[in-house]
């Protein structure tokens, strides 16, 4: 059930992109604006989700705003993160951001959070006993995309947001994350999320679920 107009899916973009599932859940003319070569099975597959999260007919052609969100005036907000071999699908009241990563072994992981995060946030993160830092550190780094992506910014924007450790939001936002299997999804919005808030649809292989 949702709570505060919050919806989540998330799901396998080898499943979602099937083509009898673009025919069934996307309008023509939403279909023609898919973008050809190695995004085409992800930008389907995403709006594949969205369609069915909403279950209501097929997805119209879909509006951008000055950020590039895509947006419709007649649907209601919503978010479209990607990583790797999946996709997830945030749609709530008042604009909504969300960020899906899969929690993986990262190369120079401090020194990313160095460059990206406020330093309160990366002495927290060194301290944290060294089987926490790569969870942790993925926790940091899907909370600034999730409110970067709410307000409409990039990840270039990173290193000037200054989050408190104790919300990863500003004042005037709330972040909440879900974990499904492997992947890692925050969720970022106007309104409170409740403390179980969960995916609702989950479309992934037994291998992505964990």
């Amino acid at each position: 059930m949702a709570v505060n107009g919050y919806h989540l899916a998330v799901g396998d973009v080898a499943q979602l992109k099937d083509d009898a599932l673009a025919t069934r859940w996307l309008a023509a003319e939403l279909l023609q604006d898919a973008p050809g070569g190695r995004r085409r099975d992800e930008w389907i597959a995403a709006r594949v989700l969205l369609a069915m999260l909403l279950n209501n007919g097929p997805l119209p052609q879909l509006e951008r705003s000055a950020q590039g969100k895509p947006h419709h005036p007649q649907l209601p907000a919503f978010n479209i993160s990607n990583s790797g071999a999946s996709v997830a699908v945030l749609v709530g009241e008042g604009d909504v951001g969300c960020d899906l990563e899969i929690i993986r072994p990262r190369a120079r992981f401090i020194a990313i959070a160095r460059h990206s995060f406020d330093a309160n946030l990366c002495d927290w993160l060194e301290s944290l006993p060294e089987v926490e830092h790569i969870p942790q550190f993925w926790r940091l780094w899907t909370a600034h995309e999730a409110v970067l992506k709410q307000r409409g910014g990039t990840v270039w924007q990173m290193d000037q947001l200054h989050l408190p450790l104790q919300t990863l939001c500003p004042p005037d936002r709330f972040l909440h994350h879900v974990t499904v299997g492997e992947l890692l999804i925050a969720c970022c919005g106007e309104q409170p999320f409740p403390t179980d808030f969960g995916a609702e649809l989950v479309i992934l292989s037994d291998d992505a679920c964990g």
